[in-house]
């Protein structure tokens, strides 16, 4: 028994102990999460107080700058007082705001030339009543739809494209052009564009043939290459509508219709494929010897009567053709019965034999000749030159900018592409 008695108080002794330790060590981490929690509250309250004088600080500092150059307006309360921000939060709302209503008159500003005031003197300023027209348009139209801003832009581009064509093309800066300066200007564009797609060609094959890549061009190949060209997605392409083609702007659907309607003639081996040269005579037909060969049966079949394919200078200067009209088009003949008499002389046939074989024919037709570019030169000035006094000046040149625009002097790869 006194074992037993023993035992059970050294029992109760050691549960009194336990219970004390644990209720000691609840305690000691009361006290250290009271410490932590106060701590915490401290910091809060410092980085409340520092944000408010930082706000403080930079809401006058902002009111300070505003003094010396554009000043924010202060917000108005509900009782219809000014209430300057109070946080910095409001502070950037404020500013951002003010920014918008900054930038609003300088996208409507018709007066382009003080975006850039180098060419800001060479940039002939609109007419006055045009402006006042253009800003009243604007008025009803939404901020984000700036057209008079884009049209007043491309005037001014075309005007810089003619006046850095005329400049290049005036070679004795006299401040005029002759036929046979436009003529020359005319002719290394013409040469300079086809030696670039005759460069470029075989690299646009392989841009074009990768479905696969087997040295043949399918028409779905280049379909999908002419609409990746004019940015679309090959998700759009995928549902793209290829009869009505409501995707593409005008523009594109008429250049999408003359390569539809031009493949077939130069699709010369497979009607549904091209191979690298005939590709070449698809995209640039004056580049392409095959083309002008069919130009040189052209002439032949309009001129040459007796069929020893060749021409006399009798047979070339006979106007009694049916497609002659065609042929003044492609810059192949010229319009009356002396220009042609004397083109056949002093170019066509060039060993003066009194005939003009292919040879002579094909080299009388290629674009890169210096004739073609002077018949082109002559067309332009018998339709611009007002005064006809076979000079032309960079004001004619301008009143006239549709004309020249489209001519080979400017926008040489469209104009043999419509030609061709």
């Amino acid at each position: 028994m006194t074992f037993v008695n023993k035992l059970s108080k050294s029992f109760r002794w050691l549960r009194c102990s336990t219970l004390c330790a644990i209720l000691f060590y609840m305690f000691f981490i009361g006290l250290i999460l009271h410490s932590t929690s106060h701590k915490l509250q401290q910091q809060l309250k410092e980085q409340g107080s520092s944000s408010s004088s930082s706000s403080s600080s930079s809401s006058s500092s902002s009111s300070r700058s505003t003094q010396a150059g554009t000043k924010l307006a202060p917000n108005v309360g509900h009782n219809g007082a000014q209430r300057w921000p109070n946080s910095l939060q409001e502070l950037e709302q404020q500013q951002k705001h003010e920014k918008k209503l900054r930038s609003q008159p300088v996208a409507n500003n018709l007066d382009l030339g003080n975006e850039h005031p180098q060419q800001h003197e060479a940039q002939p300023h609109p007419h006055p009543q045009k402006v006042q027209s253009a800003a009243a348009s604007n008025a009803s139209k939404s901020p984000n739809q700036p057209e008079t801003v884009i049209l007043a832009a491309s005037n001014v581009n075309e005007k810089q494209i003619l006046a850095k064509a005329f400049k290049r093309a005036d070679r004795n800066r006299d401040g005029i052009l002759s036929i046979q300066e436009m003529g020359q200007y005319i002719n290394r564009r013409i040469v300079e564009h086809i030696d670039e797609a005759i460069m470029n060609n075989a690299r646009e094959f392989r841009r074009v043939d990768i479905g696969p890549a087997d040295g043949l061009i399918t028409w779905d190949e280049y379909h999908r290459f002419f609409l990746r060209e004019h940015g679309m997605t090959e998700a759009d392409i995928d549902e793209h509508d290829e009869i009505r083609h409501t995707a593409l702007n005008r523009r594109a659907r008429e250049d999408m219709m003359r390569d539809k309607a031009r493949w077939s003639e130069a699709a010369r081996t497979d009607l549904f494929t091209l191979t690298i040269d005939e590709y070449l005579s698809f995209r640039h037909p004056e580049s392409s010897v095959s083309n002008l060969l069919e130009l040189v049966d052209d002439l032949l079949r309009q001129f040459d009567q007796d069929g020893d394919d060749q021409l006399t200078l009798e047979e070339f200067s006979d106007l009694n053709v049916d497609d002659d009209d065609d042929l003044m088009r492609k810059s192949l003949i010229s319009k009356t019965l002396v220009e042609r008499r004397e083109e056949f002389k002093r170019i066509i046939d060039k060993n003066h034999d009194g005939k003009a074989d292919r040879g002579e024919l094909l080299n009388y037709v290629n674009p890169k000749t210096p004739r073609y570019a002077l018949q082109e030169a002559a067309t332009l000035f018998s339709l611009c030159d007002e005064d006809k006094n076979e000079l032309l000046t960079l004001k004619e040149m301008t009143d006239h900018a549709e004309i020249f625009l489209q001519s080979k002097m400017i926008d040489t790869a469209n104009s043999f592409h419509t030609e061709f």
